[in-house]
């Protein structure tokens, strides 16, 4: 079966300074129809960039300087910076973005701000698009959905105006659902009814899901596969289940290691030593090594990609045994 979305070799240039780098370097991956990828990674690493280059919303800044997206085996026209690809493919992918305050119309209500895309992308009339407007506010969970529609953002809750931001995306009717980092900003209970929104969305709908976090702690919730990004490459992908009960980057291990654990709750979290290089300043080889424990010689001048450790899962890392052979040490003792 063709994967509803396949991203090649993308690569995103970004300039500050007057220099450019590579926010996001070489990023390949294929989202099956109705699957659901995480993609984790400390802040800065790409994962953002990565959902904005495939939408075809990068910043002013920002470039697609080479790769391709394809959508049900169709290759999408390289977008003008910052302008989206047009009517089509909105229609098949939607963004939800981190910060609902930040993205909705101040001076627009919320029932207008979700009956937009019928109206202009869908062109449904007027009354038509209210009704889709009220039948979203109530496939997203918000209650007495007439009051609501009349409402300003500014005059709801954060959760709701997340649950705004998901009617708005769904307005379109799009197959797949790129999410940066929608729970961010929320308390535990409100990012729990979200997630759990979400899983009804893909159950219902069908949606394909892509999620973006740098919180662990959600993503066996969301995804049954997952990507872990550094210095804007994937540095260890596979099934959800089987990189977080054993880790193959150290990276990887890392996050887990500082991540809190509710099962484990007189485990103090330990942070990775260091933080990300200036993507200015990268260096030859595996661009971790200037914080991982298992880095040798070899780390610093290899050009690292990833290579298959396990059914699916894959890892870039020269040390990949070794961090798994400590790691059941550990558990040993």
């Amino acid at each position: 079966m063709t994967p509803v979305l396949e991203v090649e070799g993308l690569v995103v240039e970004m300039r500050r300074d007057r220099r450019a780098f590579h926010a996001v370097d070489g990023v390949s991956f294929a989202l099956e129809r109705g699957g659901a990828l995480a993609i984790v990674g400390e802040s800065g690493c790409g994962k953002s960039l990565t959902l904005r280059a495939i939408m075809g919303l990068l910043p002013n800044r920002g470039r697609l300087a080479s790769g391709r997206v394809i959508v049900d085996g169709v290759t999408l026209p390289a977008a003008a910076r910052g302008r989206g690809r047009g009517h089509n493919q909105q229609r098949r992918m939607s963004i939800v973005f981190q910060d609902p305050l930040s993205a909705l119309n101040p001076v627009a209500t919320v029932g207008n701000q979700i009956a937009e895309a019928p109206r202009h992308v869908l062109g449904f009339g007027r009354s038509a698009s209210r009704a889709r407007a009220l039948e979203l506010l109530r496939l997203v969970g918000i209650p007495d959905p007439e009051r609501r529609y009349h409402a300003y953002p500014h005059e709801l809750s954060g959760g709701t105006r997340q649950r705004v931001m998901i009617a708005i995306a769904l307005s379109s009717d799009p197959a797949i659902l790129l999410c940066d980092e929608p729970t961010t900003s929320l308390d535990v209970t409100i990012q729990t009814q979200i997630l759990a929104l979400l899983a009804d969305l893909r159950s219902e709908r069908g949606l394909s899901l892509i999620f973006v976090t740098h919180d662990l702690g959600v993503v066996s919730q969301v995804a049954e596969r997952v990507a872990v990004m550094y210095t804007g490459r994937f540095v260890e992908t596979g099934p959800t289940a089987d990189v977080l009960a054993a880790p193959r980057h150290p990276y990887t291990s890392g996050l887990l290691a500082a991540a809190l654990d509710v099962d484990s709750p007189d485990r103090e979290p330990v942070a990775i030593p260091g933080s990300l290089p200036d993507p200015l300043r990268l260096t030859s080889g595996c661009s971790f090594h200037p914080r991982c424990q298992f880095a040798t010689a070899e780390c610093v001048t290899s050009d690292v990609q990833l290579e298959r450790v396990g059914p699916g899962h894959e890892a870039a890392c020269l040390h990949s045994d070794a961090l798994s052979a400590a790691l059941a040490a550990a558990e040993d003792v």
